[in-house]
């Protein structure tokens, strides 16, 4: 078993920290990486025993009392874990939605010191005994999407316990095992053979961009185009998903990655492009039950053959996936690190791709809504599929750099998108060739 690092211990920054520290000190004035979540429900709300399991959650998750220190004369923090930082649920009362969507909105891109002020904020808001919200806000730098989820699917058997008077599981790893799991795996065997499969799999590759940090304009409203696909398309989904034998996460990814290399590059479109794609990145025990930042971002490379069959390219590209997954702890960061990126620059996530097969939280006695008010910024373009592991209820949305593709017609994008995968997921589409279906 890990040893657990001593609370009052200065440590430092993980690798997936580091960029959203330079973030911020290239940028301590705009609320750039925020995360927020809500949860609306409606039903026969225990008040008591939802507020004592949303204060137990907030006492099992340490990132949340995560303080940072700059030493003298150093331009890097260390972190530690500050049980007087934990945040305090703050119980509102209101009778209008508008009010309260503007109170998380205000606090959402209200600007936040990762020095000076605490990195996460609790609430519930009571509009009625049926009618309550959680909203929970913290900054990347201490926890991810998944993160978030864990919290949520918590809250949720904490409430089920008490209401039901039964024995929760047991509460979260401590944030210091976390570190302690990830500084084992920097120094170990497995990390050496991954830094080699990351080192042959870039070589003779495309180049990948480069982003100076510090340049980034945050303050465009990107280009955004959102939409919920139809059960029908869900269920041509799982049937293609059946048939070629590929899970239907990684048949969407496959997909839009051959369609969005189409769209964006034009005469290159036959040549290995990369796309960007986001990995969960919870393979250590404890990381697998601990709130905290660890989803990573690896490049694909794709190139659809000129004759390649549907079935055949998907194949080879899940193959492709399972390989980066299988190598995926090893940080994006170190890579770039490893490839002569030094400080103030770090590559540039796009375009990309991210697939999020989650169901929502269950609540005894009443239905629950989960939504994503914030996740932070992305570059260029980005493409994100939300859905629950079935395939149902299929959300998605396409977000564009106003800077870079002004020309573009998201909306229009999306409708191009949507035509290529429902004649790609055709029962005879299967064995014809990708670029076919693309140029219809």
């Amino acid at each position: 078993m890990l040893e657990t690092v001593q609370s009052v211990r200065w440590l430092p920054l993980t690798p997936a920290q580091f960029d959203f520290w330079e973030e911020f000190s290239f940028h301590p004035h705009q609320p750039v990486s925020t995360v927020a979540h809500r949860i609306t429900l409606r039903g026969e709300i225990d008040e008591p025993g939802l507020l004592a399991a949303l204060e137990q959650v907030v006492a099992e998750t340490d990132v949340f009392t995560i303080q940072f220190q700059l030493p003298d004369n150093d331009d890097l923090p260390l972190q530690r874990c500050n049980p007087q930082l934990r945040p305090r649920v703050r119980l509102i009362e209101l009778q209008q939605t508008d009010v309260a969507e503007s109170m998380m909105q205000v606090d959402i891109e209200r600007q936040l010191n990762l020095l000076s002020q605490p990195l996460a904020v609790v609430w519930l808001i009571r509009f009625s005994p049926t009618h309550y919200t959680v909203y929970i806000r913290a900054h990347h730098i201490i926890i991810d999407g998944f993160g978030m989820a864990l919290i949520e699917h918590r809250l949720a058997e904490l409430y089920r316990a008490r209401l039901q008077k039964t024995i929760a599981s047991q509460p979260f790893h401590a944030f210091y095992d976390f570190l302690a799991e990830e500084q084992h795996y920097a120094s170990s065997e497995k990390s050496r053979q991954d830094a080699e499969y990351w080192r042959r799999y870039v070589t003779d590759a495309p180049s990948l961009p480069v982003l100076q940090k510090g340049g980034e304009d945050y303050g465009a409203e990107c280009l955004h185009s959102e939409a919920v696909l139809p059960e029908h398309f869900s269920q041509q989904l799982s049937a293609f998903s059946e048939r070629c034998g590929t899970g239907w996460p990684d048949l969407l990814l496959a997909l839009s990655a051959a369609w969005l290399t189409f769209r964006l590059y034009g005469e290159n479109k036959a040549e290995v492009q990369p796309i960007w794609v986001p990995v969960m990145n919870r393979r250590g025990m404890v990381a697998a039950s601990v709130p905290a930042l660890a989803v990573n971002i690896l490049p694909l490379f794709v190139q659809v053959e000129p004759q390649e069959k549907v079935v055949d390219y998907v194949k080879r590209t899940a193959k492709t996936l399972r390989d980066l997954r299988a190598h995926g702890r090893y940080r994006i960061e170190t890579l770039a690190a490893d490839q002569g990126l030094g400080k103030g620059t770090r590559y540039f996530f796009s375009p990309l791709i991210n697939v999020l097969p989650f169901d929502p939280p269950l609540f005894a006695g009443c239905e629950a809504e989960r939504e994503v008010m914030a996740s932070g910024p992305g570059d260029g373009f980005n493409i994100t599929w939300r859905g629950r592991t079935d395939a149902s209820e299929l959300h998605i949305d396409i977000d564009a750099d106003p800077a870079m593709y002004a020309s573009l017609n998201v909306e229009e994008m999306f409708t191009h998108l949507h035509s290529f995968l429902s004649r790609a997921m055709m029962p005879e589409a299967g064995q014809q060739p990708v670029y076919q279906l693309l140029n219809q």
